[in-house]
């Protein structure tokens, strides 16, 4: 029977989990973690159930006296992982899996002390988004199925354990020199959404509900950066209704961490890359928030309609940002995605299924076609939506929607069914089947203008004229401004014109990763030898996707750099995280 999700062997017909008891111990030796699950069903089932796994060694299946369950494991599938089928005896109410994970589970990325902040202690942390958390505990790896959990993690004294749930309490570990820390989520959530880290941690709190983690060499600093996280959850809270999560607590990555953010529930992960010492980055924390209504109470059923996640959360986030600095600060923001979207869809190619909104990703690894377009495409569509009735009623429409599906996982064709109910003929007035599964962006795209921006693109453009930025005015631009002016610049610049901004500018000094990004990408492209060091460096600090690919990509299109991309890639491989590491083995072989 097919399955409703084309990136899980779970068929939800046959039964869902509803409950998820976890028991495991980390070993940092082997790099595994072992112990056992329970699976609690929503109701007493019998028969074939599936289950998804992953490079799991499987010790037993047996109901909750030990009665062993009969059970088969398919053929491995590659990024689909192995189908674990479990014979249910009538009424059986749970099972419980007892497994040992793999060193190379795709989900975990084991650090030795060398690679974290401190230099002392090792850390773990998990990344089960879009479909790794079945290579951490047996599951249905599909957003469609919600649970709730509880877990016990033991780790080895002195480290801490977190987890995307209530803050852990913590009682002396089975054996000497461990401790075991009990969690609770009590909200259901997607499998995805499991979070795991455990480290060398200190906190602190920075309002009633939030409270940031970090190792201790970071804390001070993160602590300062993100310090007016409650202002933000308050404005949030007044554009999407009340938070619903309790806590919103975050915690400040290793570097390798790929992504910019993880908004797992009650723990969102954070890059580190976001610590520039002036608060200009937090906009990635205003994203990771916004998450919490759309993404988090409303999910994408499947990755074919990812965008429903990421489209709204970019919407969501900039909404945020206008309130706390403007409408101006949107258009910049704006610029900056439609940036990235069109580089992305360049690399796609203009007529690619992959630049449309809902997709058919069967067959796919979701992994491999991963980019901007769900999050700005996605963006471009319900501003163009909200545009046309109105942001008074949109606003209420949007309330409607997070109270009619919150904790819960909807298709694309699930929101227009909402939308052309609220808003009968809407969907065919802005064209929505060419947004939705036509190719590229439409031409009746939102345009975003400012005169903040059209200035910048004024004097980018006029750069091979000889325009040059004023030294004094420049270097008092936002972190928004100074991308949106680079962006706009032609990529190879050649060595006098990176000269001429590195000489005024200290570019290659930049704290700041998002225009340190930027600028070494340009500098690559330009084969600019001063910033070769800078860039082994930072590719040697940093495992944020948004960085590593770009800036591999521009070190592997020059004849002269191509073989720096290889060599930097060999020396750090193994900083960076699994996921990282696919993409970036698939750019270098081209």
């Amino acid at each position: 029977m097919p399955t409703l999700d084309p990136h899980s062997h779970a068929d939800l017909e046959q039964g869902r989990v509803k409950h998820l008891d976890v028991r495991l111990e980390v070993d940092f030796d082997r790099r595994v973690l072992h112990g056992e699950a329970v699976l609690h069903f929503e109701i007493p089932g019998e028969g074939p159930l599936d289950l998804d796994t992953r490079d799991l060694d499987i010790h037993a299946v047996t109901d909750r006296s030990g009665t062993p369950l009969e059970t088969s494991l398919g053929e491995p599938g590659g990024y689909m992982g192995t189908r674990l089928t479990v014979m249910r005896p009538a009424g059986l109410q749970a099972l419980v899996v007892r497994y040992t994970t793999s060193p190379d589970a795709s989900a975990l990325q084991w650090l030795e002390p060398a690679n974290t902040a401190g230099g002392q202690h090792p850390f773990l942390f998990s990344q089960c988004q879009p479909i790794h958390a079945r290579s951490m505990v047996p599951c249905q790896d599909t957003s469609r199925a919600r649970i709730t959990y509880t877990a016990e993690i033991t780790v080895p004294e002195p480290l801490t354990a977190v987890m995307s749930a209530a803050p852990g309490k913590a009682r002396p570990g089975p054996r000497p020199g461990t401790n075991t820390f009990a969690f609770s989520m009590p909200q259901p959530i997607p499998s995805y959404l499991l979070a795991l880290a455990v480290g060398d941690l200190a906190s602190r709190d920075l309002g009633p509900r939030s409270r940031v983690y970090a190792e201790p060499a970071t804390l001070e600093a993160a602590a300062w950066e993100f310090a007016e996280v409650d202002d933000m959850l308050r404005e949030a809270e007044g554009l999407f209704g009340t938070y619903l999560w309790e806590r919103f607590d975050f915690l400040v990555m290793p570097p390798a961490f790929p992504y910019g953010g993880m908004e797992n529930p009650r723990l969102t992960f954070l890059t580190p890359t976001l610590i520039a010492g002036d608060r200009s980055l937090v906009r990635v924390l205003a994203h990771e928030l916004a998450h919490s209504w759309t993404g988090n109470l409303v999910t994408n059923a499947t990755m074919n309609d990812f965008w429903l996640n990421e489209g709204f959360t970019v919407w969501a986030e900039r909404r945020i940002l206008e309130r706390l600095q403007g409408r101006e600060a949107i258009a910049l923001a704006a610029a900056i995605g439609r940036h990235g979207l069109e580089v992305d869809m360049a690399e796609f190619g203009e007529d690619s299924p992959y630049t449309r909104l809902e997709n058919d990703l069967a067959g796919i690894d979701p992994d491999e076609v991963y980019s901007l377009v769900p999050y700005e495409k996605g963006f471009l569509f319900l501003t163009l939506l909200e545009r046309t009735v109105g942001r008074e009623a949109w606003d209420a429409f949007l309330v409607d929607y997070i109270d009619q599906f919150r904790f819960t996982s909807i298709t694309t064709a699930e929101f227009e069914a909402f939308v052309e109910d609220s808003f009968p003929g809407l969907l065919g007035r802005v064209g929505a089947e060419a947004w939705l599964r036509g190719s590229g962006v439409p031409d009746n795209a939102p345009v975003f203008v400012s005169n903040r921006l059209e200035a910048l693109w004024r004097l980018a453009d006029g750069w091979k004229q000889g325009e040059r930025p004023d030294p004094s005015v420049a270097s008092d631009w936002s972190t928004a401004e100074w991308l949106v002016f680079l962006q706009r610049l032609p990529r190879d610049l050649g060595g006098d014109g990176c000269a001429w901004l590195d000489e005024h500018f200290g570019l290659n000094q930049s704290g700041n990763a998002e225009i340190l990004g930027e600028w070494l990408v340009m500098a690559a492209t330009s084969a600019y030898e001063p910033a070769y060091e800078r860039i082994r460096a930072f590719l040697g600090s940093v495992g944020r996707m948004k960085f590593l690919k770009p800036l591999y990509a521009a070190l592997h299109r020059g004849e002269s750099t191509r073989p720096m991309a290889q060599e930097l890639y060999d020396a750090y491989r193994d900083r960076y995280h699994p996921i990282a590491r696919i993409g970036l083995e698939l750019l270098l072989a081209e």
